[in-house]
Parts: C-alpha cells; structure tokens; sequence
C-alpha cells in the first residue's frame, strides 16, 4: 500500500499570524519586540494559541511557510510561537503588498500536483481561478487582515485534510 503524502499547508504571517493593528490587537494577542535581518527592532503581535493551532495543524499537514518575511519567519516568530522547523517558500518576484499575484508562480511551483491548503490574507480572483483548475484537492482560506487566523479557519482545515486523507 502506498504511502499517501500530507497535504501542504501554506502559512502566510501578516494578516495571517500577524494581524494588521496600529494600537491594540484582538484578544489573545501578545506584543513582541523582534530584531530584523537589518538589525532593527520590530513590535509584532502574536497570539500563542496560533502555535498550538500549527502544531496540531502540523499532524496533517506538511505546514510551509509563503510569506514575504521568507526566512525571517521561521528565525523570528517561529520559535515565538513553538513552531517546529518548516520548509519556507522562495520568491522569485519581491513582495507587493496587496497583490496575490506575485506569490502565485513560485507557490504553484512548489505544490506541484500535491493537495494543497493555503491561507494567506490576500487571495483574489487570480487565485481563486488558479484553484479551480487544480487537480488536486485545493482549499483557499481568506483571512480578514485584522484578525488572522481563527478557530473556525483550523476546523475548517481539519475537516479538509479529513477528506484528502479518505480520498487517498
């Protein structure tokens, strides 16, 4: 009997883990000071039940980063969060805030012909089509920027690996 891979779980961070706030964050978040690559100090607010959340996530899914902070993600706010190590997505277009499209090549890229869930503040409808022609089993979770990930989102990823791994 073959083995029946996981499917990839995209993880994005701002608007994702990273709610977009300019005073107070929703309940449950903690600010943090982090150093960026550059040197600077970064007030970022996370909220710890996300990592729980992963890390039950991670049971199954194979969870990946498809961020902007690229490998700044896993060396800042993944330990913050108890993230165990995940493979991280490589642009090859600089981030463009408020345009999916410039992650949408390299994340096709590396998914290939794999069942994939993707979460990420800044789906459109170039996206969307891009799901919809997918072989594969694809699921697409639009966060609201100021408030992230949230339990319904999970339930909603659970049930989605639950089908892909009857499916198999």
């Amino acid at each position: 009997m073959a083995t029946v891979q996981k499917p990839y779980l995209l993880v994005d961070v701002d608007g994702v883990l990273l709610p977009f706030v300019f005073w107070s964050a929703p309940p449950g978040f903690v600010l943090h000071t982090v150093r960026d690559s550059n040197g600077r100090n970064q007030d970022v607010w996370l909220n710890p039940a996300h990592g729980l959340w992963l890390r039950t996530l991670g049971k199954q899914f194979e969870l990946v980063w498809a961020t902007g902070w690229e490998h700044a993600a896993p060396r800042l706010l993944g330990p913050l969060l108890g993230l165990p190590a995940m493979p991280v997505i490589e642009f090859t277009q600089p981030p463009v805030l408020g345009v999916p499209l410039w992650k949408l090549r390299d994340v096709d890229a590396y998914v290939a012909d794999q069942p994939v869930a993707w979460i990420d503040d800044d789906l459109d409808i170039a996206v969307e089509r891009w799901a919809s022609r997918r072989a594969p089993p694809t699921l697409l979770i639009k966060t609201e920027s100021t408030l992230g990930l949230t339990r319904d989102h999970v339930s909603e990823l659970i049930e989605f690996a639950q089908r892909v791994a009857n499916a198999g």
